[in-house]
C-alpha cells in the first residue's frame, strides 16, 4: 500500500508541476504582447503599478514569473525601484488566482481535458493554435495531478502513524503556527512553486490529514518560500534588482509575522468570508487571498520608505562593470520584450555608426580634426563591441527557451543585423586609423583620391542609412530597392582601384609605397563595409 501511495503522490505531483509549467509558459506566449504593453504603460502611480502586477501575474499564472520579470526590468533600468515594488505587491495578489483555480472541484475532468487538448495539439497546424492546446493540456494536467495526489493520500487517513505525524505539525499554539509556517516555506523553497505546495495543502486538508488552521499556517509559509526564486534571480544583478528581490522577501516575511502574532483573530476574520466545514478548498483559497490583500494594503503607504530603506542597506554598484544596453538575461521570462528591446539597441548602434560616417566626412574636408576624431571613433567602436556582446548574450539565452518560430526568426534577424553593424563599425574604424597613419608619416592624398574617398564615404553612408530604415520599418521593398546602390558602390570601387593602378603602371605619377598601400586599404575597407551592409539585405530579402 505504501508503494501505491508513493507512486500516486509522486506521479500526481509530477503531472501537477508539468501542467503548471505548460499552462504558465503557454499563457506567457499567448499574452506576451499584452504583458509588454501593460508594463510599458506603468507610471509612478503606485496603485497603477499594483494593478498592473495583479493583471500580469493573472495572465502569466505565476508570481515567480512576474516577479523575476520585474527584477529583470529594474536591472535593465526599464522600471524604477518604486514602480517595481508596486508590481511585486500586485503579483502577491495576482498569484492567489491560482488558489481559486485549484479550489474548483473539477479533478475528475482533468483526464478528459488532457485528452481533448492532446488530440487538438496533434491535429491543429497553426503555431498559436498549438500553443493554446498545450496551455489547455497544462490546465488539465494540473487537475489530473491533484486528483491523483488526492487518491494517493486518501488511505493515510486511517493509518495511526501518519495521523500522529501530521498532528505533530499542528497550528494549535503560537510556536505551532511558526513551525508549520516554516515547513510551508521550506517545501515551497525546495519545489520552487507556491502553486504546487498550495495544491498539496488543499489535498491534505480535503483528505482530513490536516485541519483548517494548519492549512492556513502552511499557506502563510508558502508566501515566504516563493520568494526564493526571486532571490536566486537577483544573483549577479544590479543593486536595484537586488533591492527588489529583498523587498519581495521582506514584504512576505513581515506579512507572515503579523499574521502569526494575531493568528486566532485572523482565523475569526476569515470565518466571516468562508466556511471551512462547508468547502475546505475554497476556505484555503480565501485565506491565501485575504492574507495577500491585507498585506498589500498595509504596505502601500510605505513603498517610498521601503525603497529608501533598501537603498540604505544595499549600496549602489561599484564593481566597475559597464553596461551599454538595457538588456538583461533576467528578462528571459518575457522573450518578446527582449526582442523589441534588442531592436531598439541595434538602432542605437546604427546611430553611433552614422556618427562615425559624419566624422569621417568632416575629416576629408578638414584634416586638422583627424586626431581628435580618430580617438572618438575608436571609443565609439569599442562601445559597439559591448553592444554586440550584450545583445548576443541576451538573445542566445532566449533562443534556448523554445520560442515560437516567428520569434526565432526575428531574433535571428536582430542578431545578424547587430553582428553586421559591429563589423561595419570595425571597418570604418580601420578607415580612420589608416588616415591617421598617413598623417603621422606626413603623407597626403591627392585631391582626386580625396574626392573619391569622400564620394565613397557618402555613398556607403547612404546605402547603410537605407538598410537601417528598412530594418526599422521591416520594409522588404526598401531592401530590394537598395541593391542598386550596392552595385553603384562596387562600380565606383572598381573605377578607383583601376584608376590608381593604371596611373602607377603608366608612370603618370610616382607616389610613396605607404601612401599607395594606405589609399588601397581605405578603398578596400569601404568595400568590405558595403559587403556587410549587403549581408543584411540577403537575410531579410531572402536572396
Amino acid at each position: 500500500m505504501y508503494l501505491d501511495v508513493l507512486f500516486k503522490v509522486v506521479g500526481g505531483l509530477g503531472l501537477f508541476l508539468y501542467g503548471m509549467e505548460n499552462m504558465s509558459s503557454g499563457m506567457q506566449k499567448i499574452a506576451g504582447d499584452k504583458l509588454k504593453k501593460i508594463l510599458a504603460a506603468l507610471t509612478t502611480n503606485r496603485i497603477m503599478a499594483i494593478l498592473m502586477g495583479i493583471f500580469v501575474t493573472g495572465l502569466a499564472q505565476s508570481s515567480s514569473v512576474s516577479t523575476v520579470m520585474t527584477i529583470g526590468f529594474i536591472n535593465a533600468s526599464l522600471l524604477t525601484l518604486q514602480q517595481g515594488l508596486g508590481v511585486i505587491l500586485g503579483a502577491n495578489i495576482g498569484t492567489t488566482i491560482t488558489g481559486w483555480l485549484l479550489a474548483l472541484n473539477i479533478g475528475k475532468y482533468g483526464l478528459p481535458i488532457v485528452g481533448f487538448a492532446a488530440i487538438a495539439f496533434m491535429f491543429v497546424k497553426g503555431e498559436k493554435s498549438r500553443t493554446r492546446a498545450l496551455t489547455v493540456m497544462g490546465f488539465g494536467f494540473i487537475f489530473l495531478g491533484l486528483e491523483l495526489m488526492s487518491k494517493g493520500l486518501s488511505p493515510l487517513r486511517t493509518l495511526p502513524e501518519f495521523i500522529n505525524l501530521f498532528h505533530s505539525f499542528k497550528a494549535d499554539s503560537f510556536f505551532g503556527v511558526v513551525k508549520v509556517a516554516m515547513v510551508g516555506a521550506l517545501l515551497t523553497g525546495v519545489v520552487q512553486s507556491s502553486a504546487a505546495t498550495l495544491g498539496i495543502t488543499i489535498t491534505l486538508a480535503t483528505q482530513g490529514l490536516i485541519d483548517y488552521p494548519t492549512a492556513v499556517a502552511l499557506v502563510l509559509g508558502e508566501n515566504v518560500g516563493t520568494t526564493v526564486t526571486a532571490l536566486l534571480a537577483s544573483i549577479g544583478a544590479s543593486s536595484n534588482a537586488k533591492r527588489a528581490a529583498y523587498a519581495h522577501t521582506l514584504i512576505n516575511i513581515v506579512g507572515v509575522m503579523w499574521a502569526t502574532v494575531i493568528f486566532r483573530p485572523y482565523l475569526s476574520i476569515l470565518a466571516h468570508f468562508s466556511d471551512s466545514t462547508a468547502n475546505m478548498a475554497t476556505a484555503i483559497a480565501t485565506a491565501h487571498t485575504m492574507f495577500n490583500v491585507i498585506n498589500v494594503i498595509l504596505f502601500i503607504p510605505f513603498i517610498g520608505y521601503l525603497a529608501k530603506f533598501l537603498c540604505t542597506i544595499v549600496k549602489d554598484d561599484d564593481n566597475g562593470v559597464v553596461r551599454v544596453t538595457k538588456l538583461s538575461s533576467l528578462m528571459v521570462t518575457l522573450p518578446n520584450v527582449v526582442i523589441d528591446q534588442t531592436r531598439t539597441e541595434v538602432l542605437t548602434m546604427a546611430a553611433n555608426i552614422k556618427e562615425i560616417f559624419f566624422k569621417l566626412e568632416e575629416v576629408y574636408y578638414n584634416p586638422s580634426k583627424l586626431e581628435a576624431y580618430n580617438e572618438e571613433i575608436d571609443a565609439i567602436e569599442e562601445k559597439l563591441d559591448l553592444y554586440e556582446k550584450e545583445v548576443s548574450d541576451a538573445n542566445f539565452t532566449i533562443l534556448n527557451k523554445g520560442l515560437e518560430a516567428s520569434y526565432v526568426e526575428e531574433t535571428r534577424g536582430n542578431l545578424i543585423t547587430c553582428d553586421e553593424y559591429e563589423t561595419i563599425s570595425d571597418y570604418l574604424k580601420r578607415v580612420s586609423n589608416s588616415l591617421m597613419r598617413l598623417k603621422k608619416d606626413d603623407l597626403e592624398l591627392t585631391q582626386e583620391r580625396k574626392e573619391t574617398l569622400q564620394k565613397l564615404n557618402h555613398m556607403v553612408f547612404d546605402f547603410f542609412d537605407d538598410i537601417n530604415k528598412a530594418y526599422k520599418t521591416k520594409d522588404r521593398d526598401l531592401f530590394m530597392l537598395s541593391i542598386s546602390k550596392y552595385t553603384a558602390i562596387k562600380n565606383l570601387y572598381k573605377e578607383a582601384r583601376h584608376g590608381h593602378f593604371d596611373k602607377e603602371a603608366q608612370n603618370d605619377e610616382t607616389i610613396p609605397a605607404k601612401l599607395s598601400t594606405g589609399y588601397m586599404d581605405i578603398l578596400n575597407y569601404y568595400r568590405r563595409a558595403t559587403d556587410h551592409v549587403y549581408n543584411i539585405i540577403e537575410h531579410y530579402a531572402k536572396i
